[in-house]
């Protein structure tokens, strides 16, 4: 007589939800490489630097990557060291596709919180390194995941030389506030509607970010962005102004040009600033009004006005009072919980 149990295809209710589980898991991981191979298969044009350091490039706008309002652009990102520098001191200009370029923990190390940091440069040009890359150089032994975003901005000269000399004359035309002003610089016309690209890709990162947080191991509830100067007034604008899509979880204002008009939405995220009471294009009070506006809607804010340091002080060490603000910063995360490790949804059967 034939026994029906030997070498039966029919597995029992343990085995059968055992194997359910793989399944889904691999399905699970499949799907995973499957989105990362469409993001990482995006063909950027070899003019936007990749760093040696980075995970990868990634260009936030769907499609080619050009914004629509920039098609008909015909220059090229450029990316030139600062002359003088014995360190790396990029400056990135004339970007035309917008991206951020991904700094990864070391394996294991990572906390799910993910910051887009957007570097300053008058909405002419991006200091990559002293306002973004060194910055990811400080936080990612934190565990915490950097986005370097590059924005649009003005175009300026294709020549290195008219270039720089171009800058050199920038600083005469640019504002210089005097110790009475209290409100963020106003650019001419023209420069504001720099600001308004800028701000819809500050915006489009903190999106394309989230969209992608499972894809990079990443909480989609920890998205924050902080920014320098121009770069910082994208993260303030885009604290005070966005969709429930676009909204930072958290954001960092450093000697940030925002926009005058101060609007604290009822759902604006925590917000961290500094600056320093030397800065001759960033007036100082500017920085407290925006924390007294935060405070009085009874927000979360926290704010440092150094003595000493000046405009653009960033990641320089300068042996000046200014020096102290990264530590200041990580302690502030740290108070956030966005430095321990997010808790992580349990598995459904």
């Amino acid at each position: 007589m034939k026994n029906e149990n030997v070498g039966s295809c029919k597995p029992c209710p343990a085995a059968f939800f055992s194997a359910s589980i793989r399944n889904r898991w691999l399905v699970a991981a499949i799907l995973a490489v499957l989105r990362i191979s469409t993001i990482c298969a995006q063909q950027l044009p070899s003019s936007i630097e990749k760093p040696a350091d980075a995970t990868g490039v990634f260009a936030i706008w769907p499609g080619s990557g050009v914004p629509a309002d920039s098609e008909k652009w015909t220059w090229h990102e450029q990316t030139v060291q600062v002359p003088g520098s014995n360190v790396p001191n990029r400056m990135v200009r004339n970007v035309v596709i917008p991206t951020v370029t991904l700094y990864k923990p070391e394996g294991g190390t990572a906390n799910g919180t993910a910051l887009i940091v957007a570097p300053g440069g008058a909405f002419r040009f991006l200091m990559y390194d002293l306002e973004g890359a060194d910055v990811a150089h400080a936080l990612t032994p934190l565990g915490v995941t950097v986005f370097v975003l590059r924005y649009r901005v003005a175009h300026t000269p294709d020549n290195d030389v008219e270039y720089f000399s171009y800058l050199r004359n920038l600083m005469s035309v640019l504002p210089h506030p005097d110790a009475t002003v209290e409100t963020p610089p106003v650019g001419a016309p023209e420069a504001e509607v720099d600001r308004d690209w800028a701000d819809e890709d500050g915006l489009q990162a903190i999106r394309f970010v989230r969209q992608h947080a499972t894809d990079w191991g990443l909480d989609p509830k920890r998205v924050g962005i902080a920014g320098f100067s121009a770069g910082g007034g994208i993260s303030v604008d885009a604290a005070m102004h966005h969709t429930a899509d676009s909204r930072p979880d958290f954001v960092g204002g450093i000697y940030p040009g925002y926009r005058p008009h101060i609007s604290v939405p009822a759902d604006a995220p925590p917000l961290f600033l500094a600056a320093t009471d030397d800065d001759v294009l960033v007036a100082p009070i500017s920085g407290a009004r925006l924390y007294e506006a935060w405070h009085a809607a009874g927000k979360s804010a926290e704010l440092h006005i150094f003595v000493k340091g000046q405009h653009g002080f960033a990641m320089k060490k300068q042996n000046l009072p200014s020096d102290a603000w990264i530590d200041l910063f990580k302690s502030w995360l740290a108070n956030q919980g966005l430095l321990s490790a997010a808790t992580k949804p349990a598995a459904h059967p």
